[in-house]
């Protein structure tokens, strides 16, 4: 166990409001009573047959749409066949205990209902449940093809509309294969749940919703969805609770013209476990079907709208467009309230990683990674008229040429950051803001003295591989290692959800900062010396040559200005033996090198670390009784104007040099040569600057 070192607690969260992670939904049990099986098979088959055996199975989907079929019945489609310009639009209701399921029987592929420019009462659809409940729909694949037609299509259509509306229940839709189904508008896609009506039509609700373990690829315009029309209709009354015991889980989401995974009018969904890419993004499509196909105006990937009580967690969005807005992975939409993200993984989505919109509150954003997501509105934006929104244990990686934006509009309630990690080589500023509330984060990188954080940790977090993970089965990169300043450095949180992103419980004594709640035992860095600059002097340093002062450069540093010569600043020890020495390093000017100095004894004696932008490496020298020497050189690539984090491990004969927290290089060298010293900063004939300049051992 940790060492209990303090312990804070948080009370930022309503005690009345309890954020629990809810189990799947107790959902009725697949008993088939007795019903019969039917069988279809698009080469064999004939429709006089029965149809009660493979071998008097039906041979066309018409002839399943004639049928009425009752509890326990199951339609089988033969593996492999293939039915053109066909649809299924099924009728009946099962019963609970006793639903009607279509399924695929025999091996091969799984069975594939093309259904073309096919259309019902203005839809196209390869399956349709229309005022129906208990159906469960597995193992198709679904397609319509590219048509110039102008028309609504959606691969798997779930309709309550007129007079048969009503509510429904147990609608179950898995490991369905829908690709390359192009719709003309937002209510459309690849599988599509919707209370559809003008305000004469009676209205739908659904109960017992699982969409699992479907494939829904090159749609337009929307992947998964469930929707109702009770926005506009005054005499509708289920705008926020159309959808109860709704799971939508498994599901991989791919090329998709607008929205990724949208829940909307839900109470306590439970979306997990999903995976989105290239969402907003054109689809593979001709001119033709581009000029009819809605206009994307703002997209995301996995989101909700006029929801409470949604849970997100264990996605992986990627890839997300920023077309006329949004772009983001993760989105508390309209009136939203008390929904959870957590313990999900998003990268390279160009919006960024969150979105709050107005009428919104008691929402939490927790143990989620954001790896290089994009800046086009910050990291987490945040709209006016907002409520409370609780950010907490959070990493957010950001590497050179990236952004980490913080933005928030003048909202009604508050947004709480606490043990988060910032690691920022890119720039920007943390919003400061009477309705911003900074605890106990780590900051890393650029601009780390502007967010007004009490507690804040300053420093690299250590991680096992920072920036390496290629999706959410590699997020083992954001584990702390043994020296992280993060652990046992953050912020009790009640109802915190019971265990960090990797499934470790909360709390291992102290809390740790991050998504990880670290476990093993705990190697504590002693630090000898750190400046930021942020009180604006640089007491304690030495300089030879050039012209140095603290400027505030984004935020403050020690900058040196000078165009020729050799620039040393020195501070430290001269006794200091095995230790380590980081800083931050930009280099203001094209071409030029800037680095830091360790077992520094004068400007004749000297180890250096540094960066060269001329050859986009990382050197290592030594100089020794006035002369320089190049010990070892790796490439890297250097970008003049970007805070770059140096770090140089020695111990005894041994170095190591890293970039951004990645080993680069290694150098095992003379033990009895320059054996002590202090730590200093160097250029020759470029400006530079030097931020958050720490020595631990």
């Amino acid at each position: 166990m940790k060492a209990l070192l303090f312990k804070v607690s948080l009370m930022i969260l309503v005690s009345a409001i309890v954020f629990v992670a809810p189990e799947s939904p107790i959902r009725t049990p697949s008993v088939q009573a007795a019903g019969t099986t039917y069988y279809v098979d698009a080469a064999a088959g004939n429709d006089a047959n029965a149809g009660t055996s493979s071998s008097t199975a039906w041979r066309t989907l018409p002839k399943v749409n004639n049928a009425v079929f009752s509890p326990g019945d199951r339609i089988l489609l033969k593996a492999g066949s293939i039915w053109n310009n066909q649809y299924l639009d099924l009728q009946g209701s099962g019963t609970s205990g006793s639903p009607i399921v279509v399924d695929s029987y025999g091996s091969g592929p799984k069975p594939l209902i093309n259904f073309g420019d096919t259309e019902v009462e203005g839809d196209g659809f390869g399956v349709r449940l229309k005022n129906v409940s208990y159906w469960e729909v597995n193992n198709l694949e679904i397609t319509s093809g590219q048509h110039a037609t102008d028309r609504k299509r959606s691969g798997i259509l779930v309709l309550g509309e007129g007079a048969g509306a009503g509510a429904f229940r147990h609608i179950y839709i898995r490991n369905n294969d829908i690709h390359d189904v192009f719709g003309t508008n937002r209510r459309t896609g690849g599988i599509n749940f919707y209370a559809r009506g003008s305000n004469w039509m009676a209205e739908s609700t659904w109960d017992d919703v699982l969409i699992e373990n479907n494939t829904v690829i090159n749609v337009a315009d929307t992947g998964i969805q469930i929707m109702t029309d009770a926005f506009a209709n005054a005499s509708w009354t289920h705008k926020f609770n159309a959808f109860t015991n709704v799971v939508i889980r498994d599901n991989y989401v791919e090329r998709i013209h607008r929205d990724g995974i949208l829940v909307r009018a839900a109470i306590s969904p439970l979306i997990e476990y999903n995976t989105t890419n290239e969402i907003g993004v054109s689809c593979d499509v001709n001119t033709t079907i581009v000029n009819y196909l809605d206009p994307i105006y703002v997209v995301a990937a996995q989101w909700a709208y006029a929801t409470t009580g949604a849970v997100f967690q264990n996605n992986e969005a990627f890839n997300t467009k920023v077309i006329n807005g949004d772009g983001q992975a993760w989105d508390f939409d309209i009136d939203v309230y008390n929904s959870i993200y957590q313990y999900n993984f998003s990268h390279h989505n160009e919006g960024g990683a969150l979105l709050v919109m107005n009428n919104t509150d008691g929402n939490v954003f927790r143990y989620n990674i954001s790896q290089n997501d994009g800046d086009r509105f910050g990291t987490f934006d945040v709209i006016n008229n907002g409520g409370n929104l609780y950010v907490y244990n959070n990493v957010i990686y950001r590497t050179n040429g990236t952004y980490n934006h913080l933005t928030e509009g003048s909202n009604t309630g508050m947004v709480y950051y606490s043990n988060n990690i910032f690691y920022n080589m890119g720039s920007g500023n943390y919003t400061v803001s009477p309705r911003v509330q900074y605890n106990n984060n780590l900051f890393y990188g650029a601009n780390t003295g502007t967010a007004n954080d009490a507690n804040k940790v300053i420093g690299n977090p250590l991680f096992v591989n920072g920036g390496a993970a290629t999706g959410i089965a590699t997020a083992d990169a954001y584990k702390l290692t043994s020296a992280s300043p993060a652990i046992n450095k953050g912020l009790t949180i009640t109802s915190n959800g019971g265990s960090d992103f990797f499934g470790n419980p909360l709390y291992n004594g102290v809390p740790d900062i991050g998504v990880h709640e670290y476990t093993g035992a705990v190697t504590v860095p002693i630090t000898l010396f750190t400046d930021n600059f942020e009180d604006g002097n640089a007491n304690g340093w030495t300089t030879i040559g050039g012209s140095w002062a603290v400027q505030n450069d984004g935020t403050f540093s020690y900058v040196q200005n000078s165009l020729s010569g050799e620039f040393i600043a020195y501070a430290g020890d001269g006794s200091w033996s095995d230790y380590s020495v980081e800083a931050d390093i930009k280099i203001n000017s094209n071409g030029g090198n800037a680095g830091i100095l360790f077992r520094y004894q004068d400007a004749n004696n000297f180890y250096m670390l540094r960066l060269n932008d001329t050859s986009d490496t990382v050197d290592l020298y030594k100089k020794t009784a006035g002369t320089l020497q190049l010990l070892t050189s790796v490439s890297s690539p250097i970008s003049a104007g970007q805070f770059i984090r140096l770090k140089a491990a020695i111990s005894g004969g041994n170095i190591t040099g890293y970039v951004n927290g990645t080993s680069m290089l290694t150098w095992a060298g003379n033990p009895a040569e320059l054996q002590t010293g202090k730590i200093g900063l160097r250029s020759h004939s470029t400006p530079a600057s030097y931020d958050n300049v720490q020595v631990f051992h």
